[in-house]
């Protein structure tokens, strides 16, 4: 017998197979209309997640998002990381416009780059996520959807009215 040759044991080869199909649900993910552009500035095609926001970013915006650190911003290469089956479930649940719709709820108009010019990009990142400028404060957060491309629903549709247990009252009127 051949000492040299190398086989894989069969639980590499598992985990392998896993690594495959969690890849091919992430390529899923990434051809949804709403996930076609990356979700903080027009860059086509992102191949970049952060996973915790649940949305698709690219090479540019990644490396803003890593700025952020993992407690607002956990990024993974949609191609070159390991994935778990629950941060894939994240990315299937949210997306960028189930995650747009909260984090830029009260987006003044032309404050989104209209380049991928990484110091405007950054700063704009900055105040998306870091200081929240532009979510809407009538929710809790981002709300997820089933998982089955119900995110990529067209831009000027209405969403469906989360259930009454994640309904937050309106904030009371400004004296």
């Amino acid at each position: 017998a051949d000492l040299g040759a190398r086989t894989s044991p069969p639980s590499a080869m598992a985990d392998e197979r896993a690594q495959k199909a969690l890849q091919k649900r992430l390529a899923l993910c990434l051809k949804r209309p709403e996930n076609l552009v990356c979700a903080d500035c027009p860059m086509r095609l992102p191949r970049w997640a952060s996973v915790n926001l649940g949305i698709f970013i690219c090479t540019n915006c990644s490396g803003a998002h890593r700025g952020l650190g993992v407690h607002i911003s956990f990024v993974r290469s949609t191609a070159l990381d390991r994935w778990t089956d629950d941060q894939v479930v994240k990315l299937e649940r949210m997306g960028n416009r189930r995650a747009n719709a909260y984090w830029e709820a009260n987006l003044p108009k032309g404050a989104k780059p209209m380049s991928s010019d990484s110091p405007v990009v950054e700063r704009f990142i900055r105040k998306k996520y870091e200081a929240r400028e532009f979510v809407d404060r009538n929710v809790n957060g981002p709300t997820p959807g089933d998982g089955n491309g119900d995110g990529a629903v067209a831009q000027n549709a209405v969403p469906p009215a989360p259930p009454a247990q994640f309904t937050v009252p309106a904030a009371a009127p400004a004296p």
